[in-house]
């Protein structure tokens, strides 16, 4: 009479050892997550700050004076 049928959403609730290891699973994963999207925003930064100074090189490029060889 109290029981739940077999098929219910919800899953027994782990304890002990199990408990720990399914907390600690689900906490590496959300670390490994929050590795993976700070390593792809620091890509795009340092992608678009190499993006910047080859623009900035090239525009100081444009205004240098042809070099005269002397000799």
């Amino acid at each position: 009479m109290g029981e739940e049928p077999e098929n219910s959403e919800h899953a027994p609730a782990k304890r002990g050892e199990a408990a720990w290891r399914a907390n600690l699973e689900r906490i590496a994963e959300r670390n490994a997550k929050a590795k993976r999207e700070g390593k792809a925003r620091r890509e795009a930064y340092e992608k678009e700050k190499d993006e910047q100074r080859r623009l900035r090189e090239l525009r100081q490029w444009a205004h240098m004076p042809a070099r005269q060889d002397m000799g």
